[in-house]
């Protein structure tokens, strides 16, 4: 009996975890915020990095195939500050010749490097969390802080905006993409200035 309802547990997890971020919002597309007047307004576009692999460039196309996302959020959030907004998945759809592949955005880590490197994988497993507050503004959320002694929790999430725009290398491709700061000092990556991504809906 044991063994009977922990295999009806693994089959249904599947389902329990595609539904958490089951509701898709409008297609929007990501623009970049910068005192740069280069980076300034440009869009960023998913860009090959790797087998069905994807990256966020800087400008370069203006293909909606390549610059349309969608965010998937819960129906079962419950309560969501609508001020730093509601965490969900970042979709881009990878256009195939016969297929449409829905791919979920993932911090990769280096673990000799303070730069995570955002990257579009098929499926959502292992994705990251990630939300617009209510000015459209790219985030992430948390809610400890390992940075004081003893470690201090709390019962809201604080949102951080941590992107940048660096050069960046992935297995073989060198690009000038999106990135994320590990923790709150600068970057390592002499190439990266910081920046705010705006969601524009279509």
């Amino acid at each position: 009996m044991r063994l009977s309802s922990f295999t009806l547990i693994l089959a249904l997890l599947p389902a329990f975890v595609a539904a958490q971020y089951d509701v898709p919002s409008a297609p929007f597309s990501l623009v970049v915020l910068s005192d740069n007047s280069t980076l300034n307004g440009t869009l960023l576009y998913a860009c090959h990095e790797g087998a069905a692999i994807e990256g966020l460039c800087v400008g370069g196309t203006h293909d909606p195939a390549y610059n349309t996302y969608t965010h998937n959020t819960s129906s079962n959030a419950g309560e969501v500050n609508e001020t730093l907004g509601a965490p969900g998945y970042l979709i881009w759809v990878l256009p195939g010749g016969t297929f449409n592949e829905s791919e979920a955005l993932s911090l990769n880590v280096n673990p000799i490097s303070n730069v995570a490197l955002p990257l579009f994988w098929p499926g959502t497993e292992d994705s990251t969390s990630v939300a617009f507050d209510s000015n459209g503004l790219l985030n992430i959320q948390g809610y400890f802080d390992d940075r004081v002694v003893p470690i201090v929790g709390s019962t809201s999430y604080v949102a951080y905006y941590r992107w940048y725009v660096c050069s960046t290398y992935y297995e073989g491709y060198t690009y000038q993409t999106l990135a994320w700061a590990l923790g709150e000092f600068p970057p390592e990556n002499p190439t990266c200035q910081s920046v705010s991504v705006k969601q524009v809906f279509l």
